[in-house]
């Protein structure tokens, strides 16, 4: 790992209190210019099957458990697992394998969050219980629908507007190159933007959790002969995953 303990529990702090921190370069770029490859492939036969499902122009797709998705550099990437123990606690479980795509002619989504509150009724913020985890396969930019975030929303009370407040605002773009990582507080508040490029823009979604919340996404599913070829440490991460024959 090429990250000091220092700068790990530097970029936790990134997390704890703007609520995201990025990891530059962590994945090879030939790993991910095959995942590229396979991704469009994948899309490709999605979009021949069902409509758009997270308005115009843009796919949310689970990934199946199968290379190239599957390496470790990405789902049990040294540093990034750094940061979510930090943030998380030392048992951390990976309950969401999907992706993010905008297509050109994609439009603004509203603004939100990616998980429900624990305490809809409190005045306060919990210490993080959700983080996740976006990989691009592409040089992300404003052109080609880069996420917009708005640093700190994780923060703020149960029950807030964040169609009503984020435009009085400040917002960052994550304009990432492909292989780096965001790790981000599922709470908070973001949106997609227009895709006014000529490709798409692909990202894939994993989410890390405490061992006690339950994500309402689908959770990785994958074969029990998959599931038992994995590290411990990876198999501990997928406890809750859906296991087939």
């Amino acid at each position: 790992m090429r990250y000091t303990a220092e700068q790990i529990q530097d970029m936790a702090d990134e997390v704890r209190v703007l609520g995201y921190t990025v990891l530059e370069g962590a994945l090879p770029p030939d790993r991910v210019a095959v995942m590229r490859s396979r991704f469009d492939e994948l899309l490709a036969e999605t979009a021949d099957r069902e409509e758009t499902n997270r308005g115009p122009a843009r796919y949310q797709m689970y990934l199946p458990w199968a290379a190239p998705f599957t390496d470790p550099a990405l789902f049990e990437n040294e540093a990034a697992l750094a940061v979510v123990e930090a943030v998380l606690g030392a048992d951390p479980a990976l309950v969401y394998f999907a992706s993010d795509t905008p297509l050109p002619g994609s439009d603004y989504q509203r603004v939100h969050s990616d998980t429900r509150p624990l305490f809809p009724d409190a005045q306060f913020a919990p210490p993080a219980y959700g983080l996740a985890l976006n990989a691009p396969l592409v040089d992300c930019t404003e052109e080609n629908g880069s996420l917009e975030f708005w640093p700190g929303t994780h923060l703020c009370p149960p029950g807030s507007n964040p169609e009503a407040l984020a435009p009085r605002l400040p917002s960052r773009r994550a304009n990432l190159k492909a292989g780096s990582l965001l790790l981000r507080d599922l709470r908070m508040w973001h949106r997609g933007t227009p895709n006014r490029s000529k490709h798409s823009r692909p990202h894939l979604a994993l989410v890390y959790t405490r061992p006690w919340y339950r994500f309402e996404q689908q959770v990785p599913r994958l074969s029990r002969a998959a599931y038992a070829a994995l590290s411990e440490r990876a198999r501990r991460l997928l406890r809750f995953a859906n296991l087939h024959d």
